[in-house]
């Protein structure tokens, strides 16, 4: 879904998708939501995009939703349709094959907190502010919230995160192991090129099933865990990508004993 409120960009094997409101710190609009629904589906199914950043236009990445939309008088059943949408971005992010990264300037604030965690790696600036705001304006966490914070810092200081709803800043997150990493703010544009581009080299399939394994594993037991492991496994040490690695290692370990 072609919108304003997006900015798709693709250069050699990493895309990138801007959160383009800029003058209201990237709130999210229906037309936003619904136009990053469609993008993160379709980059997923491209072959040739290894890896896809997420980053908010000018100084923020995205105060949560626009407050227009809470002025709406919709009945229950709009809502809950309008929330399921919302899931499915969260569930495109956690599926796509690709690894996802946020980079995270400014603002992160409810909705837009959440949907940089549904990325699989976060670099914020030091000074970024990451809210989970819901509790103060009478409302519940989305975008996976529920989901990401106790799995990522524990239940105690989830409940801190949810129930209080104080800010905190990049640093901090990356102190409590609720991001990747923290860095300074004119390091941030760097760092995470650097990531993408170190990540677009790693072998594709490997980098999928990892991902999904990670994934699932929240839901299996170790013997379910170790099943996984075994038939996916089987997969990845029959694919090109992993025989032509071995190849070079053993050749580079044959040159080294001829030296």
């Amino acid at each position: 879904m072609p919108t304003q409120h997006l900015v798709i960009e693709k250069n050699d094997n990493i895309a990138t998708i801007v959160l383009n409101r800029p003058g209201v710190m990237n709130a999210m609009s229906k037309e936003m939501i619904l136009g990053l629904r469609d993008a993160v589906l379709e980059i997923g199914m491209d072959a040739d995009v290894r890896v896809l950043i997420i980053k908010g236009a000018g100084d923020h990445f995205c105060s949560g939703a626009d407050l227009n939309l809470f002025t709406e008088n919709k009945a229950s059943h709009e809502w809950i349709t309008a929330m399921k949408g919302v899931g499915q971005i969260v569930r495109a992010l956690r599926e796509m094959p690709q690894p996802v990264i946020t980079m995270l300037n400014g603002v992160a604030v409810g909705g837009g907190a959440n949907l940089a965690l549904a990325a699989d790696f976060v670099i914020a600036a030091d000074n970024a502010r990451f809210c989970e705001i819901f509790i103060n304006i009478g409302a519940i966490m989305d975008y996976g919230g529920h989901y990401f914070l106790p799995r990522l810092v524990g239940l105690a200081k989830a409940r801190e995160l949810a129930m209080l709803g104080d800010e905190i800043d990049g640093h901090t997150a990356a102190s409590i192991g609720l991001i990747y990493k923290s860095v300074p703010q004119e390091e941030l544009e760097k760092e995470t090129a650097n990531l993408a581009a170190t990540l677009a080299q790693k072998p594709p399939l490997a980098l999928r099933l990892i991902k999904e394994g990670l994934e699932k594993s929240f839901d299996m037991s170790l013997r379910d865990v170790l099943d996984w492991e075994a038939a996916h496994q089987s997969i990845a040490l029959q694919t090109p990508e992993h025989k032509e690695i071995i190849e070079m290692f053993m050749q580079a370990k044959g040159k080294g004993k001829n030296s």
